[in-house]
């Protein structure tokens, strides 16, 4: 579904891994009950300009923020610092609540579920909305990073034990941190999805760089070839 890892994307994360050094030990933070808060806020500023009945749930089978359809669920054990708060809830809220809301006002449901190939640049204008709202830290940046080269090595026949030690031994991670991205790439069995927020991103820079409008990328979710 996701496709394999382009040379050109895996010189660009281990570029990052190598040259970017972590941020700071983190300061406050927000928990669950405190960042809902802060989505229905951002919901209801977006309500006030047309339809967006958004819905924000805190619960316990997930991990961290997911959209599903025109609802925000957040982990109840869900901890960031508050720096990246308006960051990730731009990410989510302002780019993949928001496509689905209005490609559902667009006539043809396919525009709000998402046409062929959507997810690249979807994630790619989450991220460069992380960046926008002066949110894309350089910890977050390696965490992409870290993702692409998790990606690559699990479809190169790498185990889980394989791809925790490539993060910590090669790369810095922490145990935590490398047993988090591993499990997101072979959950389900192996998961490639993780690679196209870094290739998304490039992809959203590289049409800013060309002059190219980002309008069009709010009628819903669609890709670059359906502009």
């Amino acid at each position: 579904l996701y496709g394999s890892v382009p040379a050109s994307l895996l010189e660009d994360a281990h570029r990052i891994l190598r040259s970017t050094a972590t941020d700071p030990p983190r300061g406050p933070v927000v928990r669950a009950a405190e960042i809902a808060t802060a989505a229905r806020t951002m919901i209801d500023e977006y309500r006030r300009n047309g339809p967006f009945d958004a819905t924000v749930e805190v619960r316990d089978d997930v991990s961290g923020l997911l959209v599903s359809g025109g609802c925000l669920m957040i982990g109840s054990d869900t901890v960031m610092p508050r720096g990246r708060l308006e960051a990730l809830l731009s990410h989510e809220v302002g780019i993949h609540l928001l496509t689905y809301f209005n490609g559902a006002q667009q006539g043809l449901a396919i525009f709000r579920t998402g046409l062929a190939g959507y997810e690249g640049i979807q994630e790619g204008l989450g991220v460069f909305a992380e960046w926008a709202t002066g949110g894309l830290t350089r910890t977050r940046l390696r965490l992409l990073a870290a993702r692409v080269v998790a990606v690559e090595a699990m479809l190169k026949g790498a185990t889980f034990i394989d791809v925790y030690r490539l993060l910590t031994a090669e790369f810095g991670f922490s145990p935590g941190g490398a047993f988090g991205i591993s499990a997101r790439v072979f959950r389900s069995g192996g998961l490639a999805k993780d690679a196209i927020y870094l290739q998304g991103f490039n992809a959203v820079i590289a049409l800013v760089r060309g002059g190219s409008d980002l309008e069009p990328f709010w009628l819903g979710k669609i890709a670059v070839g359906h502009i």
